[in-house]
C-alpha cells in the first residue's frame, strides 16, 4: 500500500524526527515545569501533513503516532484554523469518532473524507446502545466476533473492550435461538458494576428478550421460563456446574483473560477449572476471552485445545497516553516517547519535593487517580493529601454537586462510622477506594469522582481487576501489587487508564520514585506492544512436579505457610480429584499435560491414594480449593455419626455459642492449623465467633463495627498497623480514631475474606457431606447465611434480585408494607410504592432505582 510506504520515509524523515521530538518536549516541559515551546505556521502545518499520511497507514503504531501528533498539539492550537481542519480530517480518517465529537470544529472535510466519515458514521453505529459509534479497531473486532464461535482478542486498556461486550451482548439476545450467557469477570466487586452497567446500557433490549441477570449460583431461584446472564467469578461459575439441576449455558465471556496467567495467585487455577468444566459439560459452548494488550491472545485458546479458533489483537488506542518517568532522588525526569527518550531536569523546583506536592502540582484541576500497593497506604497517603489543599474547589460546587458530596458523606457516616477518615478526605475534595469498601459507598465514590465532584482519588489494586474509572492522568507510586513485583500486563493494564474517552484528546501517566526501594528498574516502561503470556498452568506445573510428588508421599505440605504452599497443595488436590473422576472415562488437560511430560509417577502415587478415599466424586469436585484429605476425614466423621444415630447437623439457632462450637469442630476437623493461615490461631475463633453470630443474624455494617470495636477494647486486644513506613503495635484504644479507622479496615476484609471466602467455602463443604448423606433431610444450610449475611430467606432474595445486603436489609426492615410475602416466600414487590416510600433523600434511593429497572418486565 502506497501510504504504508509514504509512512515508512516519514518515520526515517530527519525534519520530521525532530519536529516530533521538539513536540513532545515541548508537551513534556509544558505540563511539568511551564516552560512554553514556539512553533511557526510553517512547523505546525509540516507536522499536520506528515500526521495526516501517517493516518491513511494501516499499520497501528503509524495510526497511533498520527493521533499522537493531534492530541500534542491540541493545547497550543485548538483556536487555529490550521489545526482544526487538519485535525479533523486526521481523525476522521482515523475512524475515533470520540475524539471528533469532543473538538467539534465547524469545519468542512474534503468530499472524499467527508463521504468515508459519513459512510461509517452510518456502518459503525451501535444501535440500542445510546447511538454511539464504533471506532475503526472496535468495529473490526465486533465484525469478527459476530461470526465465530470460539474467539481470543486483546487490545489496550483504553480501546473500550467493556462497551464492546456489553454491544456483543446486545447483538447475541437479539439471536432467534436465545442462550444462557455466562460473564466471568475475577473479583465479587465487579459483579456489581457489571451488572449496573449492562442494565444501562442493554436493560430494555434484557427485558424485551425475556433475559434476567443472574450474580449467584444458587439455581433455585431460576425461572426456566426466562433466559439467563450470570455474571459470575470463577468460584460462583464452579458453584453453579457443580448443581444438579444445571441451567444450560450456551455462551461464555472471559473478561480479564490474563488473570489466568498469573504466576503467583492461586485463583488463576481456579479460573482455569471454571472455564474447563465449563466446556467440558456444554459441549456446544462458545467461548470468548477479552484481554489486555497482549500479542499472544490465542494461548487462550490453545490451553483448552480450542482448535477452531480465531483471535484478534490491537494497539489501536483512541486516547493519546503520554508516559513520565519522575526520579525525585536524582530531580530528574525522562519522557518515553514514541521514537525517544526525553530527558527533562526538574533541578530547584519546588514541587518536585515529595510524591504528594507533585500530585498536587500536577494534578491541577484534573481528575486524578493514585495508585498505591495497599489499603493502609491508600487511607494513610489521602489523608496527608489534605494538608495540601485547601476547600476552595469545595466551596465552588454548585448546589447539587455539593448536595451529592454531603449525600455520600451521610452514607458512610450512618453505614460505616462518623469518624471514618473518608469523610475528612471527601470534605476536602480527596478520596479513597478498595475492593472491601462495602458497596454502596464505592458506587457513590466512583459517581463523585466521574462528576468531577472529588478530583483526586487514592486506591489499590482494584482499578487492575477491570473496575471502569479512567482519569486524566494516572500517579503509579509503587511498581508493586500488594507486595509482590508489578507484571508489564498489570502495569499497562493501571497506565492505560490514563485518558478519558469523549473527555480528552490525551491521557498522562507518572511513575514517581520517592524512595529509594521504588522503581529499582524501568523495564515496565519498554515493548508495550510485546507482551507475551504463558498460562498459569504450565508455569506452576513445570516449576512444582518434585514438590506436588512429594506431596503424594505425605498427604500433603506440614504446614500451608505462603501462597507457595497454597499453589503446591492446590495442584496436587486438582490432579488426585481428576483421577478419581477417571472412572467417568474423562481425562482432564492437566492429567494430560502431565502425561505429555510422562509423570508417570506422579499419577501412580496420586491412583494409590485415590483407592483411600471415601469422600464422594460429587463432593470433592464442588470444593478444589479444600484438601481431598481434608473433606475424607470430615465425610468419615459426618458418616460415622450418622451411623450412631447423632446429629452432625448444623444446629438450627445461630448464635455465639453454637457458632464457636461448629468453628471449634471444623478446626480440628479440618485441621485449620495447618492448613489456614488466616485461622491458625485458635484463640482468634471467639472474634470470628461473635462476628459470624452477628453477620448470619443479619446485623447492620454499623452494628458489626460498633460490636467489634466494643469487643477489643473491652478485651484490651492488641492491633498491629502500618503508619509512615513503620510497623506498630498497640493496645486497642476505642478513643483513638486512628485504631477506631484501621479495625474497621480490618473488620471490612475478615467479612469479605474470612466470613464470605475462607468459611464459606468450609460450611459449604460441609453442608454438601451432608446432603449426600441425609438428601432432604441435611438441615440448615449456613454457608448460604455466610453467604449472604443473613438467614432471613425474603433478604435473600431481595438479594438475589441484585440488591445489596444492605440495601435488602432495609427494604425489609423499613419497606415491609411493599412487600407480598407467603409462607416465607416473595410473591410480589409493589416497586412504585417501594420508590415513593423511600424517597429522593434515602442513601438506598439510586441502587432501589437501578435494580426495578433492572427486574422490571
Amino acid at each position: 500500500m502506497i501510504f504504508n510506504r509514504l509512512s515508512e520515509d516519514v518515520l526515517v524523515d530527519e525534519y520530521f524526527i525532530s519536529l516530533f521530538k521538539k513536540l513532545s518536549e515541548g508537551y513534556g516541559k509544558n505540563l511539568l515545569i511551564g516552560t512554553e515551546v514556539l512553533f511557526s505556521n510553517k512547523e505546525l502545518k509540516d507536522l499536520l501533513r506528515f500526521s495526516d499520511i501517517l493516518s491513511n497507514s494501516t499499520i497501528t503504531s503509524n495510526r497511533n503516532l498520527a493521533y499522537k501528533i493531534v492530541s500534542l498539539l491540541q493545547y497550543m492550537f485548538k483556536d487555529n484554523p490550521i489545526y482544526q481542519n487538519y485535525s479533523t480530517a486526521i481523525l476522521a480518517k482515523l475512524g475515533n469518532f470520540p475524539a471528533l465529537n469532543l473538538l467539534n470544529f465547524k469545519v468542512e472535510l474534503p468530499y472524499d473524507r467527508r463521504i468515508e466519515a459519513n459512510t461509517k458514521k452510518i456502518i459503525q453505529r451501535v444501535d440500542g446502545l445510546n447511538g454511539p459509534i464504533f471506532t475503526d479497531s472496535q468495529y473490526a473486532l465486533f465484525k469478527r466476533l459476530k461470526n465465530s464461535n470460539y474467539f481470543s482478542f486483546a487490545g489496550p486498556t483504553s480501546m473500550g473492550k467493556s462497551f464492546l461486550i456489553k454491544a456483543f451482548i446486545k447483538n447475541i439476545i437479539n439471536e432467534e435461538m436465545k442462550q444462557n450467557i455466562v460473564i466471568l469477570v475475577p473479583t465479587r466487586a465487579l459483579i456489581n458494576q457489571f451488572v449496573t452497567d449492562l442494565n444501562k446500557e442493554v436493560g430494555q433490549e434484557l427485558r424485551k428478550n425475556n433475559y434476567n441477570i443472574h450474580s449467584n449460583f444458587d439455581t433455585s431461584f431460576l425461572n426456566p421460563r426466562n433466559k439467563y446472564i450470570f455474571v459470575l467469578t470463577p468460584e460462583r461459575l464452579l458453584g453453579l456446574l457443580s448443581e444438579v439441576e444445571k441451567p444450560n449455558l450456551g455462551i461464555l465471556f472471559v473478561d480479564e483473560a490474563h488473570k489466568l496467567s498469573a504466576e503467583k495467585d492461586y485463583r488463576s487455577i481456579t479460573l482455569y477449572l471454571a472455564i474447563e468444566k465449563a466446556i467440558k459439560y456444554f459441549k456446544n459452548l462458545r467461548v470468548y476471552f477479552s484481554s489486555p494488550n497482549v500479542s499472544n491472545p490465542e494461548i487462550f485458546l490453545e490451553l483448552f485445545n480450542i482448535e477452531n479458533n480465531s483471535i484478534y489483537k490491537t494497539n489501536e488506542t483512541p486516547v493519546g497516553q503520554n508516559l513520565f518517568y519522575i526520579d525525585l532522588l536524582s530531580k530528574r525526569c525522562k519522557y518515553f516517547s514514541e521514537l525517544d527518550v526525553i530527558d527533562i531536569s526538574i533541578e530547584n523546583i519546588d514541587y518536585f519535593t515529595n510524591s504528594l506536592q507533585t500530585i498536587y502540582k500536577l494534578g491541577s484541576d484534573n481528575a486524578n487517580i493514585i495508585y498505591c500497593n495497599s489499603t493502609d497506604t491508600t487511607v494513610n497517603l489521602a489523608r496527608d493529601f489534605i494538608g495540601l489543599v485547601d476547600r476552595t474547589f469545595i466551596n465552588s460546587l454548585s448546589k447539587a454537586h455539593l448536595s451529592e458530596l454531603n449525600d455520600a458523606i451521610n452514607t458512610i457516616s450512618e453505614i460505616i462510622h462518623p469518624h471514618y477518615f473518608l469523610i475528612d478526605c471527601l470534605n476536602h475534595g480527596i478520596g479513597f477506594h478498595f475492593g472491601r469498601l462495602p458497596h454502596i459507598v464505592r458506587v457513590k465514590i466512583e459517581k463523585l469522582f466521574k462528576k468531577g465532584i472529588i478530583k483526586y482519588l487514592f486506591c489499590t489494586s482494584t482499578l487492575l481487576e477491570g473496575v471502569n474509572l479512567p482519569a486524566k492522568n494516572i500517579f503509579i507510586l509503587k511498581n508493586k501489587k500488594g507486595n509482590s513485583k508489578m507484571s508489564k500486563i498489570d502495569f499497562w493494564n493501571l497506565a492505560g487508564r490514563a485518558g478519558r474517552l469523549n473527555f480528552e484528546l490525551t491521557g498522562n501517566i507518572f511513575c514517581i520514585r520517592d524512595g529509594m526501594r521504588d522503581w529499582s528498574n524501568t523495564d515496565l516502561f519498554v515493548d508495550r506492544d510485546s507482551i507475551k503470556l504463558e498460562t498459569s498452568i504450565d508455569n506452576k506445573l513445570d516449576n512444582r512436579l518434585r514438590k506436588i510428588e512429594q506431596i503424594f508421599n505425605d498427604n500433603g505440605v506440614d504446614k500451608v505457610n505462603n501462597k507457595e504452599d497454597q499453589i503446591i497443595n492446590y495442584l496436587a488436590n486438582i490432579i488426585l480429584i481428576d483421577r478419581i473422576d477417571r472412572e467417568k472415562s474423562y481425562e482432564s488437560p492437566l492429567i494430560k499435560k502431565l502425561i505429555d511430560k510422562e509423570q508417570y509417577e506422579i499419577l501412580s502415587k496420586a491412583d494409590d491414594l485415590k483407592d483411600k478415599i471415601a469422600v464422594p466424586i460429587e463432593i470433592v469436585q464442588q470444593n478444589y480449593s479444600i484438601m481431598v484429605s481434608q473433606q475424607d476425614t470430615v465425610y468419615n466423621l459426618v458418616s460415622n455419626s450418622f451411623k450412631r444415630n447423632k446429629s452432625p447437623h448444623f444446629p438450627n439457632t445461630v448464635n455465639y455459642k453454637n457458632c464457636l462450637a461448629v468453628l471449634n469442630v471444623f478446626y480440628e476437623a479440618y485441621e485449620w492449623e495447618k492448613y489456614e493461615k488466616s485461622l491458625e490461631n485458635k484463640e482468634k475463633l471467639k472474634y470470628i465467633a461473635q462476628l459470624m453470630n452477628n453477620w448470619i443474624n443479619g446485623a447492620s455494617l454499623k452494628t458489626l463495627i460498633v460490636n467489634t470495636l466494643k469487643y477489643k477494647d473491652e478485651n484490651n486486644k492488641d492491633i498491629y498497623y502500618s503508619f509512615k513506613g513503620n510497623r506498630i503495635k498497640e493496645k486497642f484504644n476505642i478513643n483513638n480514631t486512628l485504631h477506631v479507622n484501621h479495625e474497621i479496615n480490618v473488620l471490612l476484609a475478615d467479612i469479605e475474606k474470612i466470613l464470605q471466602f475462607t468459611l464459606e467455602k468450609y460450611f459449604s463443604s460441609y453442608f454438601s457431606i451432608l446432603e449426600f448423606i441425609f438428601k432432604e433431610d441435611a438441615g440448615p444450610n449456613w454457608s448460604s447465611f455466610l453467604e449472604y449475611g443473613t438467614k432471613n430467606p425474603i433478604i435473600i432474595l431481595l438479594q438475589n434480585m441484585g440488591f445489596s445486603r444492605q440495601t435488602a436489609m432495609f427494604i425489609y426492615n423499613e419497606c415491609s408494607e411493599c412487600l407480598s410475602v407467603e409462607e416465607n416466600k416473595l410473591i410480589g414487590l409493589d416497586k412504585g410504592k417501594l420508590t415513593n416510600l423511600v424517597g429522593q433523600d434515602s442513601l438506598y434511593y439510586d441502587e432501589i432505582l437501578t435494580i426495578l429497572a433492572l427486574n422490571e418486565k
